[in-house]
Parts: structure tokens; C-alpha cells; sequence
């Protein structure tokens, strides 16, 4: 049984306060659930989201071992970012796109919309990212994903 993430998007508006301050607002929010696909995989490579879609390309992205640990204490520690190499948050936000409308097929989003309305911090994307790739994977249960993240592990 598939374990899913719940998306919360919404639109973002930038007021002028009283006192001649900017403050930002949302609106219209809405939550989704979302999780990693086949179907999800095949538009994400289609579209040109990923390079495969092997979910070796997903694991590759981070150092999932450190980002897990860190997901069970909730925090994401400045070693889980700096072993990453360098972050980059748009490729985390590819992953959670791709799980999004790879459960919700009828959403018509595009990843430039989808970008605009998902507003998490930085941990929150790689916590949320991680959790998308480790359901997938079903460690716990299945040797051959314990297998397959150790092989795609930096050297």
C-alpha cells in the first residue's frame, strides 16, 4: 500500500501594510496527495523532468541515508546539505512534482505553475522529497531497495 505526502498549494500575494510595510498572504489553498508513480516517472522523463526514469535517477539526487536519519529527528542538519554538494532545490521540487501529478492525473498544473504555488522552506522540500523516494522504495520490507540505494551511494 502506497504511503503518501500531502502537497499544500496556494497562491501568494505580496500586500502593502499601513504602516508602509509588505507583507505576504495566501490564498486559495489546497492539499493534494502525492507519491511516486510509474506513471509519475514516465511524464517526469517525458517532459524532460528527469533524466531517466530509473528511480536510481531519484536517489542520486541526495544523500538519502543522512536525510532519513535527519527526517526521524525532524531537523536537516548543515551535514545533510553540505552532502548533498551543492542543493539544488529545484531538482528536489522536480521529484514532489513528479509525485504529485503522477496520483492527481487530471490536475492540469505545469511545473512553472506548480512552482508558484508550493511554498516551503528549503528542509520542508528536502524532507518532503526524501519521504517521497523512501515510501517508494519500501526499505523496511524489500532487501532489493536496501540493495539498490547502497549501489547508488557516492563513492
Amino acid at each position: 500500500m502506497a504511503k503518501f505526502e500531502k502537497i499544500t498549494l496556494k497562491d501568494r500575494e505580496i500586500v502593502e501594510t499601513e504602516e508602509g510595510d509588505f507583507e505576504e498572504r495566501f490564498l486559495n489553498e489546497r492539499h493534494y496527495p502525492a507519491a511516486i508513480t510509474n506513471y509519475g516517472l514516465n511524464i517526469g522523463e517525458k517532459m524532460g523532468l528527469l533524466e531517466g526514469s530509473n528511480l536510481t535517477d531519484l536517489l542520486k539526487l541526495a544523500n538519502l541515508e543522512k536525510l532519513q536519519s535527519d527526517i526521524s529527528r525532524n531537523f536537516i542538519s548543515e551535514e545533510s546539505m553540505e552532502a548533498s554538494d551543492e542543493i539544488d532545490i529545484v531538482k528536489y521540487l522536480k521529484v514532489i512534482y513528479i509525485a504529485l501529478i503522477g496520483i492527481n492525473k487530471n490536475l492540469q498544473l505545469s511545473f512553472d505553475e506548480f512552482t508558484e504555488k508550493y511554498h516551503d522552506t528549503t528542509p520542508t522540500i528536502m524532507q518532503t522529497y526524501t519521504r517521497l523516494v523512501m515510501a517508494s522504495l519500501s526499505v523496511k520490507q524489500n532487501k532489493f531497495a536496501e540493495g539498490l540505494q547502497k549501489s547508488t551511494k557516492k563513492k
